[in-house]
């Protein structure tokens, strides 16, 4: 997810963020919510949005971490 920091005129920093990463965010608080797949939506969040990585393979394991 890309970010930039930007100065608010009274010196204050403010996170500012991509499209893309918000949409993904909010999908991942809804599916947090769902049964049964909290842990799965925080290892998607955290592997999507915080490593940045999109590759079928690494999505995949933390879909269905028993299948390996």
């Amino acid at each position: 997810m890309e970010t930039s920091d930007q100065l608010e005129p009274e010196g204050e920093q403010i996170r500012v963020t991509n499209v893309a990463g918000a949409v993904l965010s909010s999908f991942f608080d809804e599916l947090e919510r769902v049964d049964d797949f909290g842990e799965c939506a925080e290892q998607l969040r955290k592997l999507v949005l915080v490593d940045g990585v999109f590759a079928e393979p690494a999505v995949r394991n933390a879909l269905f971490p028993d299948s390996q």
